[in-house]
């Protein structure tokens, strides 16, 4: 469902419906998408006018939201819109579709089309693979085509949609929601001997949709310097880009004092008694896991996350990768699914080294998030070790020397890109090709 608007603006979105019980109880519910301008997130202020039919086409609108026009800030592609059209019109229990209209400048507003149809089950549609949409995919959480009203197969082509269930309840604004649930972490494939796969069973979390960018660290990093942090500076190509040269502790302290910039208890601290937050030096630090701030994702986590529904991919949208997937370096002939062409990607060459490209330059993976393969690799909480525990909510082991690092970056092959692949790094060393993205337990 990708549709140019006016001043060429499209929108691809990620509608998370919150809508457990359509009565008189509440109506509220969220709505979290994507605007793109030619191809590049946009950022900065849109309109959206939300209407309620009913009927798909050929109906009659039967309520407007309360502010019928919502203004939202959009950040690099990505806004959330709370929307509530009361009680009323679902008394009845007829069915019910939310027509959007939107402008990102003064004029008229452009009807997006097919209209979505509402019902009392939660459910997400993010941009994925109509193979994952299958009778086996079902019991993990998808829904058939026909619980959406308009949706016809013709309209499942390049831009096919997969249709998740979403338990969100305020989705925090540039994040998604990771739903809890089982999986098989790691893999055999290719000789890797690192990661012998194990069942994991993961809580519901929320994370950056995006890697941290050059541009959100310098606001937090802006209020670290000044209550008492040392954090090393780190680098960018540009504000969208994602941030590099920062080191595991120099991630591990950002997001604390992004925590604390928001109003959010954080999760890292200095001393055993959690009393002391972190904020300087280089010593691996003590978690509160019931805290509401932000930290890196467990490796679990990530792996879970990167795989966006999927089971038994290479990659976080299926067993190929090539340049319009990702920004990594293909090299011809050495792995059978790397499509290439070979060479670095021509996206992170623009502007010169170091190649990362701005987040959010390719597809998003089934849960919504992009840049999960290459760009740059991503630091994870874990200390390394073989095997994996397994279990639920797998925390690493409990001492080693270098810390879990994932997704492979802009330098990397394709091999070293799979969701799979157990890589690791000094925790005190930065680099231009790593980087990193943060999670927030769900319901903090």
């Amino acid at each position: 469902m990708r549709k140019t608007i006016t001043l060429g603006v499209a929108l691809g979105a990620l509608l998370v419906f919150n809508t457990p019980n359509l009565s008189a109880q509440g109506t509220v519910f969220t709505y979290q998408g994507h605007l793109s301008a030619n191809g590049i997130p946009y950022t900065g202020t849109a309109e959206i006018a939300p209407t309620l039919w009913n009927a798909a086409s050929g109906g009659q609108p039967v309520a407007t939201n309360t502010s019928p026009v919502v203004t939202v800030t959009v950040s690099n592609g990505l806004f959330t819109a709370l929307l509530d059209f009361g009680s009323t019109p679902f008394e009845s229990g007829a069915a019910r579709w939310l027509q959007l209209g939107v402008r990102t400048a003064p004029g008229a507003f452009t009807d997006l089309s097919p209209m979505q149809l509402l019902t009392a089950t939660p459910y997400a549609i993010t941009a994925g693979s109509v193979t994952s949409v299958n009778a086996g995919s079902l019991a993990s959480g998808t829904v058939p085509i026909s619980r959406l009203s308009g949706i016809t197969s013709n309209q499942l082509d390049a831009a096919t949609w997969q249709f998740l269930v979403s338990l969100a309840s305020g989705v925090p604004s540039g994040m998604v929601l990771i739903p809890s649930g089982s999986f098989v972490m790691g893999d055999t494939l290719g000789g890797m001997a690192n990661a012998v796969p194990v069942p994991v069973n993961v809580s519901a979390f929320y994370m950056d949709a995006n890697l941290v960018t050059w541009g959100q660290w310098q606001g937090v990093y802006a209020y670290a310097t000044n209550h008492g942090y040392a954090i090393r500076p780190g680098a960018g190509k540009a504000g969208d880009h994602p941030v590099q040269m920062v080191n595991w502790y120099d991630a591990v302290k950002w997001c604390n004092a992004r925590s604390q910039q928001a109003g959010k208890t954080p999760a890292y601290y200095s001393d055993a008694a959690l009393t002391q937050v972190y904020t300087t030096g280089e010593v691996a630090p003590y978690v509160n896991w019931t805290a509401k701030g932000y930290r890196l994702p467990t490796e679990s986590e990530w792996e879970k996350a990167a795989r966006g529904g999927l089971a038994g991919q290479k990659f976080p949208w299926g067993d190929t990768i090539s340049e319009s997937k990702a920004n990594y370096l293909s090299v011809a002939g050495l792995y059978l699914y790397d499509l290439g062409p070979a060479g670095s990607n021509p996206i992170g060459l623009v502007g010169g080294s170091p190649y990362t490209s701005p987040a959010g330059s390719f597809a998003a993976n089934g849960y919504g998030l992009y840049d999960m393969a290459g760009n740059v690799t991503q630091w994870c909480w874990d200390l390394y070790g073989t095997p994996y525990a397994g279990g639920t909510d797998p925390r690493g082991p409990a001492s080693g020397t270098y810390r879990v690092l994932r997704g492979g970056g802009w330098d990397y092959y394709a091999y070293d890109c799979r969701v799979a692949i157990h890589d690791y790094g000094t925790p005190a060393n930065s680099y231009n090709n790593r980087g990193f993205r943060s999670v927030l337990s769900a319901g903090q």
